[in-house]
Parts: structure tokens; sequence; C-alpha cells
């Protein structure tokens, strides 16, 4: 599996949510074409992960892109910091977010570009919420792949619990 196609399921399927919650108008699969997804998740959906969090960073390109392969142009896709097949032995994050940043919204928004797109009175209500995200690590097999991190608890009354413990 390509990378990039996991990627652009994981921005299809956030902007089905913020369909489904009002923020956004229009179709998901539209909605990642034009890119509106990203005013809210700039940043591809992980990385590779070994001895380093963000492992073999410091190569830039080299480690994350399959030869020949350049960042790309769109906004959408500029930030993927891996875009190459997926391998087994390969570990990665899965790490779709949400975020409200001023520096990305506030331009978005005062330039007009996304308005038939953006409910930005909807997108209001929701602005003590900064960012959400959920991560998994993801060991690649010849036959699919092994969440790592699956027995970790993910509903919110279990990690408040859990934070508040101590």
């Amino acid at each position: 599996m390509e990378y990039r196609d996991l990627h652009l399921l994981a921005c299809r399927t956030l902007a089905a949510g913020l369909v489904d919650l009002g923020i956004l108008r229009g179709q998901p699969e539209d909605l990642v074409e034009w890119d509106v997804h990203a005013l809210f998740f700039p940043h591809g959906v992980g990385h590779l992960l070994g001895l380093d969090v963000h492992d073999m960073e410091d190569l830039g390109d080299e480690a994350g892109y399959a030869p020949g392969r350049r960042r790309s142009p769109r906004f959408g896709l500029g930030f993927l910091r891996l875009d190459r097949p997926l391998a087994p032995r390969m570990v990665v994050t899965i790490e779709p977010g949400f975020y409200q940043v001023p520096g990305i919204l506030g331009p978005a928004r005062q330039s007009g570009q996304y308005d038939d797109a953006v409910n930005w009175d909807r997108l209001d209500a929701f602005a003590t919420v900064r960012g959400i995200r959920i991560e998994d690590d993801v060991l690649i097999t010849a036959d699919g792949c092994e969440t790592l991190t699956a027995a970790l608890p993910t509903d919110a009354a279990t990690l408040e619990a859990w934070v508040q413990s101590g």
C-alpha cells in the first residue's frame, strides 16, 4: 500500500466528520481534492518510527520519500514526512489530527477562498478545541499490519481517570 493513499483516506475520513459536524460543506472527496481538509489537518497522517521519534528525519526526504519523489506543491500534501510504499518490517505512526491553528485559519478566513466550503460560524462554536490527535504505532507485516499500541486505552473516561491518578 502506498503511504499517500493511507494519508488521503485519513483526510477523507476527517473531512466526512467535519461535514457531519456542520463545519465543512460538500462531499469529502471534493473537499480533499481542493485541500480544504488541510486547514485543520496540514500535516501527514504519520511518519517512520524507529530509533528516534521522527526516525531519520535528519536525512530530510531521503528516508521518507521513495527515490525520485519530491514534496508536493499542494497545500494538502506538501507536509508529508513519508511518501513511499509501505513495506514489511516498517514501523509507522498513524496520527490523524484536527487543529485550529490561527496562522492557517486566520488568513484563510480573511481571504474568503474557503467560504463556500467552511461554515465559519459553526467552527466558532468549537473555538476552545485547539487540537485533537490520537496516535497508534503500527508494524507493517507481509499480510497487513499489527497495531503495537492496541492495548492502550483511547476512550476519554479511562484516559481522564488515568491522568487524575497521577
